[in-house]
């Protein structure tokens, strides 16, 4: 087990290396002058050639690109992940201003997808081979299928336009995450709901589920006093890499409801040529999908004593 937890850890490492080598090629490769921009942001209007060769110096973009890529890097570790070609302001300060309202919003999302997501996988598969069963299966490959941004944008015209219940524009208020927390949590409702079935019809065949209603217990209080524990293992992953996806920045759902968390920010840096800035998205995306990975063989390691007996 132990072999298996290094080899877990080493290839996380290894993912994070090669896409810090991804990232400081958008920054290395990306055309444009990064000096000339820097000196822009910081209000010199006219930048001069001397100025900028001086600034070339100090940011020792002359250098060869595996010099640079080590002083980057090593500014890295430090936290210290360049300035915006933008305001000259640290990336880093920027990200932290925007990742609290992805970490919210995530938070959202993901009690809502539960909250609907468990009920509905338990009750199909309590009730497998009904009417309520095939219902249910029916809308979750609906909530699948039906893409984000349309989903998005019906949520705005009812709830926004029409009925004028909640805001059209995201913000990190209760109100303004609402229509995106619905926007995201609609396929997590559909992958996890299908997942808790099928985990838990997985469950109702084990001897010891038979031996419980044997007992006197009824399927439903079989399955949440014997079945749920077991069930957990299952869809621990899945929660958890929904995490890590829903933390990263959900690009597009950002945009559509303008929504200023760290995946709007990635698309303005992206549109805007702001190297530094997309930069530090992608790494901090690869970062926070490493540790998920990481948490979630934790976690499976805790639950399921089958993990720990290998």
């Amino acid at each position: 087990m132990l072999a298996q937890l290094l080899a877990r850890i080493s290839g996380g490492l290894l993912a994070l290396w090669l896409v810090s080598l991804l990232a400081f090629g958008l920054m290395a490769l990306a055309p444009g002058e990064p000096a000339r921009l820097l000196l822009i942001a910081e209000g010199v209007t006219m930048p001069t050639p001397e100025l900028v060769a001086a600034k070339r110096a100090e940011l020792r973009l002359d250098d060869p690109l595996p010099a640079r890529y080590l002083h980057w890097l090593s500014g890295a570790l430090r936290g210290d992940f360049g300035a915006c070609y933008r305001s000259g302001r640290p990336v880093w300060a920027i990200y932290s201003e925007r990742f609290p309202a992805t970490l919210m919003l995530a938070g959202l999302t993901l009690a809502l997808s539960l909250a609907v997501a468990l009920p509905l996988g338990l009750i199909a598969a309590i009730r497998r081979g009904s009417v309520l069963d095939a219902l249910l299966q029916a809308l979750a490959v609906l909530g699948a299928a039906a893409p984000g941004f349309w989903v998005a944008l019906i949520l705005m015209l009812v709830f926004a336009a029409t009925l004028r219940w909640l805001p059209a524009l995201g913000s990190p208020t209760l109100a303004g995450m609402l229509l995106p927390a619905i926007t995201l949590a609609l396929p997590n409702v559909a992958v996890l709901s299908r997942l808790v079935r099928a985990a838990t019809l997985d469950v109702l065949g084990q001897p010891f589920m038979v031996t419980a209603q044997a007992k006197g217990y009824s399927s439903r209080e079989a399955v949440w006093r014997h079945g749920l524990p077991n069930v957990w293992p299952a869809v621990v992953t899945a929660i958890t890499l929904e995490a890590a996806y829903l933390l990263t920045g959900t690009v597009i759902i950002e945009t559509v409801f303008a929504y200023p968390g760290v995946g709007r920010l990635a698309v303005d840096a992206a549109l805007l040529g702001n190297m530094p800035v997309l930069a530090l998205c992608v790494l901090m995306a690869a970062g926070i999908y490493v540790l998920g990975n990481w948490l979630a063989d934790l976690l499976m390691f805790t639950l399921d004593p089958r993990v720990r007996s290998i």
